[in-house]
């Protein structure tokens, strides 16, 4: 299914743009980088109070990091849907990328786990108190599987494909 898509867009005129502009790749790489360090610095903060470390801090404050971690993500999915259309016979066949596009989705999941369970629990917790054990997991989870992404996302150039 995603060689076939990759077959359908690959003379594109998206494909064609990206591969011609000398200067678009480094841009978006940049831009890439700095989405994931959005996405990953908030990340981290959210999901190690979570899983119940830095008690110090409120975990209803940690909250007001989403908005920088879906604008890192925003970033991620437009750069990372750039990448694909500029080679996309390249990513379509390659197994790095394959397995982070699942841990992308795991990553999905988890979110809207924590958006409709966790969350409410957490605006409300007492700080001294333990984290309850689903926020344990959805944060053990997050951490995971956003570790995975961002180790695939660096070892798509090296690993064989398909």
């Amino acid at each position: 299914m995603l060689v076939s898509f990759a077959e359908s867009i690959v003379d594109s005129s998206l494909t064609q743009w990206i591969q011609g502009t000398y200067w678009l790749w480094p841009v978006m790489e940049i831009t890439h980088f700095i989405g994931l360090t959005l996405l990953l610095g908030g990340l981290i903060v959210i999901d190690l109070r979570m899983a119940g470390f830095m008690r110090s801090i409120d975990p209803a404050t940690t909250h007001k990091l989403l908005p920088a971690v879906i604008f890192g993500f925003s970033l991620n999915l437009i750069t990372g849907i750039l990448f694909f259309y500029g080679d996309p016979m390249r990513y379509a066949i390659n197994i790095g990328f394959q397995i982070k596009m699942v841990l992308v989705l795991i990553a999905g999941i988890n979110a809207a786990l924590y958006h409709f369970k966790v969350d409410p629990l957490l605006r409300t917790m007492d700080r001294n108190l333990a984290s309850p054990i689903v926020a344990k997991l959805v944060a053990f989870t997050s951490l995971g599987a956003w570790t995975g992404v961002l180790l695939l996302g660096r070892l798509i150039p090296y690993v064989g494909t398909g």
